[in-house]
């Protein structure tokens, strides 16, 4: 009785804690993919669709289960988990730093604009993923804060740093022209002093270790920049360069995302347009897999949703899981589902979709099938091994009775070697 009763609370704790949605929808917020879930945190909370006017800053913090199946459309309960009674540490902030970056299972966050605009504070908050805990540091080193636009923070994790280009300090407008890099192994601050400067960009980390830096807004009220001219900073060496991507370069923006598929696209999604509204053009793609980076739109066969801005997309497989951000026409119920799936495999055809199935991952069956593949691929060289052992035993043995057989010492006739007249002599000697 006392199992049965364990098992219902189980279950109830389960719906109830899967019952949570987020209360606001927010605008510039951050989020983190680690260990099967999205971590949000943070943005600004709006109280109307058209601007910030009399919005507030968030702390929220909770993430989204995408271990398990769950659909976007209306009705449907998203698998979000509360942690807001773990994040009292953090304080109100929006447009932050917040990445996987940390040692072991850490997640660095540091936040960019505070409610208070004249708030000096170094500090860099940890969350331990086992542990379910939230820490704040004293940095060394530390770069100024309240610069925004730092949410597309890139991350090595490879080497467990964390790089921050640009951004802008308002009222007065002050551009920030370093990149800030952090070493969360050590929590010290390299800061480059740098000439030029954007905000509102993104910054995407590829396999050769640049950054490819897209959009965003340029210092001085000069406008946006244009989408073909791309900076890129070496990881390896800590050296800038800019490069001009071919093809159709989409409408100029800032405050969109950007993800990378296995394959090399960097997919570019939403954001604002010098005409003041969102892109029309709102989801294109530049192509890093070539020399040349080549920018196409790409063509989707579905219904998409409102194009925003001030959004996070995040790259799951081959889903892309857009959550929030402003879309200009309305501002959604708390309660509603402000979040969109892309189907990204077929890069001929994207398809957004209703219902995540992480069963359906290609790139997850394809570890599968690696992991197939790599364990039969362990089996046979054991059995070859085994195999070429005998082989290699057999030649051994082979060489070493030839060899006995060529020396006249180690000779001994056998009975089938005796001449008939030896075998005469031989049976009156034993007599």
């Amino acid at each position: 009785m006392l199992f049965l009763c364990l098992i219902v609370i189980c279950l109830y704790l389960n719906e109830f804690t899967l019952a949570f949605t987020p209360t606001n929808t927010v605008w510039g917020h951050s989020a983190v993919f680690a260990d099967s879930r999205i971590y949000i945190t943070g943005g600004i909370i709006p109280k109307n669709p058209i601007g910030f006017e009399g919005s507030t800053r968030s702390k929220e913090f909770y993430y989204l289960d995408v271990e398990k199946p769950f659909g976007v459309g209306t009705g449907d309960k998203l698998p979000w988990v509360d942690l807001n009674s773990e994040a009292q540490i953090l304080p109100e902030h929006a447009w932050s730093a917040f990445s996987n970056c940390g040692q072991d299972d850490t997640l660095i966050l540091f936040p960019g604009e505070y409610n208070d605009p004249n708030l000096e504070d170094p500090t860099v908050y940890t969350y331990k993923l086992s542990l379910r805990q939230w820490n704040s540091f004293t940095t060394a080193n530390p770069p100024s804060l309240n610069y925004h636009s730092q949410t597309q923070t890139v991350c090595d994790v490879r080497t467990g740093t964390m790089y921050i280009f640009g951004g802008i300090r308002p009222k007065p407008d002050t551009t920030n022209k370093f990149m800030n890099i952090l070493d969360t192994s050590t929590l010290v601050w390299q800061n480059i002093s740098i000439d030029f400067a954007r905000f509102d960009h993104t910054g995407t980390l590829l396999p050769n270790g640049n950054i490819i830096y897209i959009g965003g807004s340029l210092p001085d009220g000069k406008g946006f920049a244009e989408m073909s001219e791309l900076l890129l900073y070496n990881t390896n060496n800590n050296t800038w360069t800019s490069m001009n991507a071919i093809g159709n370069p989409p409408t100029p923006r800032a405050y969109h995302s950007a993800v990378l598929t296995q394959d090399g696209r960097i997919i570019v999604y939403g954001g604002l347009t010098k005409e003041g509204g969102p892109a029309k053009d709102d989801l294109v793609i530049l192509d890093t897999s070539q020399a040349d980076y080549t920018w196409s739109k790409a063509y989707v066969s579905t219904n998409s949703p409102l194009s925003r801005y001030y959004h996070t997309a995040t790259l799951v497989g081959y889903y892309m899981i857009v959550a929030f951000g402003k879309n200009d026409i309305k501002l959604p119920l708390p309660t509603s589902n402000e979040v969109f799936i892309l189907d990204t495999h077929d890069k001929s055809n994207y398809k957004w979709i209703t219902e995540f199935d992480p069963d359906l991952n290609i790139y997850k069956n394809l570890n599968k099938n690696l992991s197939t593949q790599t364990k039969n691929l362990t089996i046979g060289i054991i059995v070859l091994s085994i195999v070429l052992a005998l082989i290699g035993a057999s030649f051994l043995i082979y060489f070493y009775r030839k060899r006995r057989l060529s020396r006249p010492d180690m000779l001994v006739p056998s009975s089938q070697d005796l001449s008939p007249s030896q075998d005469v002599l031989s049976s009156q000697e034993a007599n």
